[in-house]
């Protein structure tokens, strides 16, 4: 015991004092690390949980556009039109769909050749046409009681608009999952797209329309669509 108590009290040499720093910043390092891991897993665990809600509230979200999308097709006889880039052969952009604007409406001055989205940034006629590859839209007027409303104009707008392209702004609908109750670092654990649509060449549901949004997190991806698959 003597022999033990003065090796512990004897001064340690330089070379014992750097061995005994190293061995406690690997030590501290893997406590660190271990740290880190366990909340990573907890996070993704945390996200995971969450992730079912978010999708049943999507799932409420394509409801409401389906029925807005078949009022628009009783009303026009058609379904909206979606964003065909190129004819022959035929190219849809589903990503950067002008959905939103035939089923809120929009109003067009003729004089001044602009369209706009309820009360949002106007939107020149050439721009429209450049951008969009179309010369208008179905469902405007140059009043607000020549449009037909299948969706709530912005802003008591009940589906989200995600914003596509700035000066003028174009927006497309989306879903806002920080507007949810969720934790927001929960909620920034989980990513939804903006909803894509396809009408001229649905490959899920020929004669109608595709409708989808896609929602991933580190460790899954889902598709939430109209087609039996990814309801």
């Amino acid at each position: 015991m003597p022999n033990l108590k003065s090796y512990l009290n004897r001064r340690l040499t330089i070379w014992e004092a750097v061995v005994a720093i190293v061995f406690m910043a690997a030590l501290a390092g893997v406590v660190y690390l271990t740290y880190v891991f366990v909340a990573a897993k907890l996070f993704e665990a945390r996200v995971n949980a969450a992730l079912p809600k978010v999708c049943a509230d999507i799932r409420n979200q394509r409801q409401k556009l389906v029925s807005a999308i078949e009022a628009y097709k009783a009303y026009f006889g058609v379904y909206p039109p979606d964003h065909v880039v190129n004819r022959q052969p035929l190219v849809v952009d589903a990503v950067t769909n002008w959905l939103v604007y035939e089923l809120v409406g929009v109003t067009y001055n003729p004089t001044n050749r602009w369209f706009q989205l309820g009360r949002m940034e106007t939107a020149d006629a050439k721009f429209v046409k450049d951008f969009l590859h179309c010369e208008g839209f179905t469902n405007s007027g140059e009043s607000a009681t020549q449009i037909k409303r299948f969706l709530p104009s912005p802003p008591s707008f009940d589906v989200p608009l995600g914003q596509f392209h700035d000066d003028p702004d174009v927006y497309v609908l989306c879903y806002n999952v920080f507007a949810t109750d969720l934790d927001r670092q929960v909620a920034a654990g989980i990513d939804a797209s903006s909803w894509r649509y396809v009408s001229s060449s649905p490959t899920n549901n020929p004669g109608k329309f595709d409708l989808w949004i896609e929602v991933r997190t580190k460790q899954q991806s889902v598709t939430i669509g109209n087609w039996k698959s990814v309801e």
